[in-house]
């Protein structure tokens, strides 16, 4: 269930803040109201909310260069964005899908219908960042942030050994010859040698403690991850 999600509305119609604040409040989200594009760009940068709701047609900058600011900012570029607009044009629809909004609403809109596309719009948008991230056996790899933790510790890899992770997670139980990693991991360097390659894998292990231990040397094949094994 999805409850207490932070939500800006930018709108300059109070009656459509309060509508849209009120419905959503009733159903457990948290609401900061904008009354224009300036006083809404500053508290998305400060709220950092979990989805911004933007009227098309505003003083100002309006919606739709607001979206295409948003997603311009490393901070706000992934913020979901549903727009809103009095017109059913397809031209303000493609524009607005196109600077980067991911829904679009057209007023007058009934209440179920607008917490029903808010919800599916966050449950999309879960999914996605939980698939940018990997968990196993107590460390979760975060491919977007290129970051590792174990055991609640982050660990810290060059960039060379935090794709042979990545390798290895995405393919638990494979023997990965040198060849393979060669290829995938370092494009075929031409620097890049198997002895290399053993020194990675080495540094790698080092580097996750007993951890490393579920990556296994399976001799003239290559190595192997394999989940839940420590070495005796």
């Amino acid at each position: 269930m999805i409850e207490n999600n932070k939500i800006v509305i930018v709108d300059d119609e109070e009656e459509i803040r309060e509508l849209v604040a009120d419905v959503l409040e009733a159903d457990n989200f948290k609401v900061i109201k904008c009354a224009d594009t300036d006083e809404g760009y500053k508290r998305i940068l400060k709220s950092k909310p979990d989805l911004v709701i933007l009227d098309v047609k505003m003083p100002q900058i309006g919606g739709i260069e607001l979206c295409r600011l948003l997603r311009s900012d490393p901070s706000t570029k992934n913020i979901p964005v549903i727009m809103l607009t009095v017109e059913s044009t397809e031209t303000d629809k493609v524009i607005g899908l196109g600077v980067g909004a991911d829904d679009y609403i057209t007023k007058p809109f009934s209440n179920k219908e607008l917490v029903a596309r808010i919800k599916a719009l966050l449950r999309r948008v879960s999914r996605k960042q939980e698939s940018n991230s990997i968990k196993t056996d107590g460390l979760t790899m975060n491919l977007d942030a290129r970051t590792v933790i174990l055991n609640s510790k982050e660990i810290k890899l060059r960039p060379k050994e935090f794709d042979l992770l990545h390798m290895f997670l995405i393919k638990p139980n494979i023997v990965l010859s040198r060849d393979f990693i060669l290829e995938n991991v370092f494009e075929y360097n031409v620097a890049v040698t198997t002895r290399t390659i053993d020194t990675h894998i080495k540094n790698l292990r080092q580097a996750l403690g007993e951890w490393g231990d579920k990556i296994v040397t399976i001799f003239g094949r290559g190595f192997k991850f394999v989940p839940g094994v420590r070495k005796k």
